[in-house]
């Protein structure tokens, strides 16, 4: 008797000691962060866009691209706004118009304008991009000009 009360007794005291070795902790402490976050991304460049007719007596017919889309990002409290600027600005009578997911369509010739403004917080792909090339017939030709197009996300 005397031999099993020592067991279960060495038994009990065994449970005790692996109970409070399991029952260790550790902590780590730290900061979590989100910065403020303007985001934009285009999906690729327009094709070359070039005037190739009229109709007499009108000035030469307007040529279109909408084979681009671009996403946004933001996190602001505030709405945020794009921009848009050409590089080099359009000599006058040509105008460069641009059109983002279906709004007005702005004349980008020269300037940054707002092209699209009032964006809520949070995050939308594939939008339509709708580019406008044309030009009055006093203008004349224009040889082929390499011309970038800078979309800017920011706060209104």
């Amino acid at each position: 008797m005397k031999k099993l009360t020592m067991v279960l007794a060495i038994g009990a005291v065994s449970i005790l000691l692996v109970s409070f070795a399991s029952a260790q902790t550790a902590q780590q402490s730290f900061n979590l962060q989100v910065n403020t976050l303007y985001r934009i991304s285009v999906s690729g460049d327009p094709g070359d866009m070039t005037i190739v007719d009229a109709v007499p007596g009108s000035d030469p017919t307007p040529v279109t691209d909408n084979t681009t889309t671009y996403s946004i990002t933001h996190n602001a409290s505030a709405n945020a706004k794009i921009t848009a600027s050409l590089a080099p600005a359009l000599a006058a009578g040509y105008t460069l118009e641009l059109s983002l997911n279906g709004g007005a369509d702005v004349d980008i010739s020269s300037g940054s304008p707002d092209v699209r403004t009032g964006i809520a917080k949070g995050a939308s792909s594939g939008n339509a991009v709708l580019y406008t090339f044309s030009a009055t017939a006093l203008a004349g030709p224009m040889a082929s000009t390499p011309e970038v197009v800078t979309l800017t996300l920011t706060s209104m």
